[in-house]
């Protein structure tokens, strides 16, 4: 029998717990795919450990809305406070689920690699050795636009590291980011599965699970900061296309004609697109706050603003460097560390492809770390 830990109230802002929760558990997801990826299970249990913590922010932020509620209009203004609470746990509990399935040796099929290869930000594992550029430098210099989420030096893991951590032989960093900075970082690609023509749907399928939970995920995050009905809209249609896209991918997945032996394998597959589905799910959960036209509590649009990634957006000028380019000729996230999240052309929303091009008059709306904000405007806008 498993023994719970007694959790006493402790006088945490509202805004704080949020904060945490909305860093942690997308911290979380990116350790789970690592961990999937590389097959670790080290970083497995360090996303569990991460989960048991989440749980008790949870239970904390949730003594506080109950303490805070004095009248009915207080509890509504604070029920999306508590939604969003609820999304973050969930999302929390679908890389746990990911984490399990390296856990208990279910099995990563090399499919999930290939896929990883195919998926719009990457995920590198890199050993530092003797010689490496990398050694000595802090991991906040390396201007590559990668983001590095975990360090693992002997056989301690330092979970999202300071930038003024500095990088010594021996270390094994995990980082995530655009392409070019991943292929930088790695130095050479490596060895690629060959992918057998009956998997391709499948491998096509995972990627596109993948990616689109992620921008449902930023999408609603910008609804609720940006209190937009039409992303709050956008995540919803989106969650229908992954219910058809997640059967699909399933069905594909078990009419596939693996061996036996594979079984374990293509259940890890399945458990996969399982917890993507789930990460949908939380945040047609977040938007659907917004279309209840419940004004966002002022303490929800602060810890959103104060977490570590933000959302902004610019118009494309005639004088940007970026008109007329397909996004991956612009390589915005390459020169400012921001991700498209979607564009506005016209009143329609699109959703954005390396192939997309980019017009004058869009709207770019983007998420990032805050220094590459300024960057960002800059770039799309043409203004020096």
């Amino acid at each position: 029998m498993v023994e719970l830990e007694k959790i006493e109230y402790k006088p945490i802002s509202v805004r704080d717990l949020l904060i945490e929760m909305k860093n942690l558990s997308e911290l979380m997801l990116d350790l789970a795919y690592s961990a999937a990826l590389f097959n670790s299970h080290e970083l497995a249990e360090e996303v569990l450990s991460l989960e048991r913590h989440i749980d008790l922010l949870a239970y904390l932020l949730n003594m506080n809305l109950m303490m805070a509620a004095r009248d009915v209009e207080g509890a509504e203004a604070l029920l999306g406070v508590s939604r969003v609470s609820s999304s973050a746990d969930k999302i929390s509990d679908a890389a746990a689920d990911i984490a399990t399935i390296v856990l208990r040796g279910i099995g990563i099929h090399p499919i999930v690699r290939e896929a990883f290869e195919r998926v719009e930000e990457r995920l590198a594992r890199v050993e530092v050795e003797t010689g490496s550029q990398l050694a000595g430098k802090n991991i906040g210099s390396l201007e590559l636009g990668i983001d590095v989420i975990a360090l693992r030096r002997g056989r301690r893991w330092i979970i999202d590291p300071s930038e003024d951590e500095v990088i010594r032989v021996g270390d094994v960093l995990i980082a995530r980011g655009a392409q070019s900075g991943i292929e930088e970082l790695s130095g050479l690609k490596g060895k690629r599965y060959k992918v057998q023509k009956r998997f391709e749907g499948i491998v096509e399928d995972l990627v596109k699970l993948k990616d689109t939970s992620e921008l449902m995920l930023d999408l609603a995050y910008s609804s609720l900061l940006l209190n937009s009905r039409e992303l709050a809209d956008e995540v919803q249609a989106l969650e229908e296309y992954m219910d058809n896209l997640h059967t699909e991918f399933e069905l594909r997945t078990l009419s596939s004609g693996f061996k036996p032996e594979e079984s374990k394998d293509f259940l890890g597959l399945i458990r996969l697109g399982v917890a993507t589905e789930e990460i949908a799910d939380a945040a047609a959960e977040m938007a659907d706050i917004v279309l209840r036209e419940v004004e966002p509590h002022p303490v929800l649009k602060m810890a959103i603003k104060e977490a570590e990634e933000t959302v902004t957006s610019a118009v494309v000028s005639e004088d940007s460097p970026v008109k007329g380019k397909t996004l991956r000729e612009a390589r915005i996230p390459d020169e400012t560390g921001m991700w498209i999240l979607v564009i506005k052309r016209k009143g329609k929303w699109i959703r954005p492809r390396p192939d997309a091009r980019i017009e004058a008059g869009d709207v770019l709306i983007a998420s990032g770390y805050a220094e590459g904000e300024e960057d960002f405007k800059r770039i799309v806008s043409g203004k020096d």
